[in-house]
Formats: C-alpha cells, structure tokens, sequence
C-alpha cells in the first residue's frame, strides 16, 4: 500500500463504507487523484470505434487533466497521443474532430506524423548536433480496441482490460449491444455538472424509483437483478430483461418510450474512474466523463444505434436516447440537481457519505442487487489503497 503524502489533509478514516467530505472537496487530494488514478493504472475510454470510422480520422478528449489526439491510424490500428508538442509543449491540435494525416504545432511548425512521429523541423540546421527526430515524437499511451471502445492508460503497470473489468466486462457487453453488430454514432450532448467527479460516480439504483418522476408518472418498472462489483477498481454493473412500458395514459405520445423490436436486455454500468455507459428501452449511450477541478464534473454523452438498424428504427432511437436518458430527459433529469446540492452540503464540518442499502445481505458490496448501494463500497475499498489513506 502507498503511504499517504504528507501534504494530504488525512484523518481519521477507517470504514470505506463511511467516506468524509473533504476527500470531495479538497484540491491537495484531487492533486493526488490525478496522480494515482487518472495517470495510475487505470484503463480510459478515449474513442468509440465507430466514432473514427475512416483511416485518418481523428478526434480529442482529456483524461485527467491531459489532453490527448485519438487518431485512426489503419483499417484497425489506432494511436492515441499526448495533444502536446515534444518541443514547447503547445496543444498541436484543438479541433474536436477531423481527418489529417499530419499534424502541425502552430508555434514553431515541428510536423509530425498521425503516429506521433517527428516528421519535419524547421531550422534543423542550427540545433546541437546530437540531435534526433526519433526521439522527440508525441507521446504514445498503451491503447486497446475491446467491445468497439478504444481504451487507454498513461500506467504501463494496468491489468489486462478482461482483469481490469471482471465479471463488470458482460454487462458492459449487454450495454453495447452484445458486441456482435456493429455500432454506429449518432451524436452528443455535453453537460457540466456542480460537483466532483466521485459524486458523479456515487450514483446507485437506490434512488431511482424514489427520486425519478417519470418511474412514478409512467408507473414504469424496469426489471429485478444482480448488481455486480468487481475488477481491479470495484467497477460495478447490472444487466437484466426488462419489461416493456405499458401505456398508462400519463404521455400525449407514448410511443417515445416504447421499445421497438425485440430488444429486452438493459443494462448499466459505472466504471472507474469517471465512465458509465447504459442502455434503457432502445436507448444506448456511453459517457465519457472528466473532473474539471474538485466542483465540476464534465460528461460527453455519445448516443449510439447499430450500423444495420432499419431507417425507421433509427429515427426512434434518435429521438428517444437524448429525450430519455439525456441529462434534461425524462429519466435523469433530477440528477443533476442532486449532484450540485450533494457538493453544496459539504461545506458541513465534520460531515461524511454513507453507503448502507444492501449492506445487510452483501457484506463486502460484490454481489448485491439492482436497487442497492453497497455496489458502491468495493470502489471505496480500492481509493483508500490506491491513494495510501
């Protein structure tokens, strides 16, 4: 186990189950955060594949507090690069996406490739003559395409993605279609949330039924399951047939909440640090979260359909994914509001969070069920290692 850094506010803190406010609020430990688990070993998605479909494609997206160049390098080959040029440290590119095959610092023009090598320098002629090209190309993080998601690490040291995940990696299938058909995009939305990142990913199946609307209004019941905890980081997931809506009259137009075709499988899935990706109805979307400080929790939600979805089933999914589970849509509108007043009240104190639901029946969170909390807690043991407190 790490020893904690002596600049941490630590104290007293023996039960993960019980988690201080100042471990949300404190900037020394989001510092330290950043360090150990957004750059540790930990696995970020960073692209979709369907995101990039063509060679050349590229995107960006900052992990932690770095930026990064996704870039689709061949027919299924990708590189994924620190958006920071070897020579000055300039941000090379700021286009969220594009094609290039190249790309250019705007500083001082030192080109390189879309593999992040160091193509062209202008002035060569006058650097030491111990200069090399070869050794001042971008960065490059480990990366992996699985489940048609493109995964990075900063950590040499992460675990195998199918480790990293565990038994969470067959809901995360579930979520994304079952990983046979191919995905496709079909856009994004972008949100700010008022609080840190780990309030964020507190997020449970307690409070659904009790604090969403549109579960009373609709008299809708998603389904009954396990909720499983696992990996290398307590990343939890939940993936269950689900029962189809019956109109009950609340809707002018019940059709956006109906599912078409034969699909019944939902799910959903927290994964640490800041990810989730869920499926509801006929609703698919994977969110791509980052802190922006100890009070603010950036998401990109990615809204998905599958390459072969007939026209008509495609425009339901449009028009129900961002209306559905969107952060304004019928099912997560309240969330948001929750999570800012949740980072309001620790100013308290002395105050801490409390994970109890399920608890009962599931001692150590690993197995517990759909509506609980304890799923959480396996996540909370791994921060109290992985951060030395």
């Amino acid at each position: 186990m790490n020893a904690p850094r002596s600049d941490l506010p630590v104290r007293t803190w023996t039960d993960h189950t019980h988690v201080p406010y100042y471990l949300y609020t404190d900037d020394a430990v989001y510092r330290q955060e950043l360090d150990r688990i957004f750059y540790g070993p930990f696995w970020h998605p960073v692209a979709l594949e369907a995101e990039l479909p063509k060679v050349n494609d590229y995107k960006t997206i900052v992990v932690g507090e770095t930026p990064l160049i996704v870039t689709r390098v061949g027919a299924d080959e990708f590189a994924v690069l620190v958006n920071a040029c070897a020579h000055r440290g300039v941000q090379i590119t700021t286009e969220f996406k594009g094609s290039a095959t190249d790309f250019s610092c705007p500083y001082h023009a030192w080109a390189y490739d879309n593999c992040g090598n160091l193509r062209n320098v202008p002035g060569e002629d006058r650097f030491p003559d111990n200069f090399d090209k070869r050794h001042y190309g971008l960065r490059r993080l480990r990366a992996q395409l699985w489940n048609q998601v493109l995964w990075a690490t900063f950590d040499d040291a992460a675990p195998p993605i199918e480790e990293f995940f565990g038994e969470v990696a067959d809901s995360i299938r579930a979520a994304l279609g079952g990983g046979d058909r191919k995905l496709q995009l079909l856009g994004y939305q972008k949100i700010v949330f008022n609080c840190n990142w780990k309030v964020y990913m507190d997020n449970d199946g307690y409070h659904a039924g009790l604090l969403h609307t549109a579960f009373r209004m609709l008299n809708y019941q998603g389904g009954k399951a396990d909720l499983v905890a696992d990996g290398a980081a307590g990343h939890w997931g939940s993936h269950y047939g689900a029962h189809r809506m019956v109109d009950n009259g609340y809707l002018a137009d019940a059709s956006l909440v109906m599912t078409e075709g034969d699909e019944r499988t939902a799910a959903v899935n927290l994964l640490r640090p800041v990810t989730q990706v869920v499926k509801h109805l006929n609703a698919m979307n994977f969110r791509f979260g980052r802190p922006l400080g100890p009070d603010k929790t950036e998401v990109h939600y990615t809204y998905l359909a599958f390459a072969d979805d007939p026209p008509e089933l495609l425009q339901h999914r449009i028009r129900q994914s961002a209306n559905l589970l969107g952060p304004s849509g019928f099912v997560s509108i309240e969330d948001g509001s929750m999570f800012e007043r949740v980072q309001k009240a620790m100013g308290a104190p002395g105050g801490e969070i409390n994970f109890l639901k399920g608890l009962k029946e599931s001692p150590d969170g690993h197995h517990s069920l759909q509506n609980d909390e304890a799923g959480n807690t396996p996540w909370w043991r791994y921060y109290k290692q992985v951060m030395g407190l």
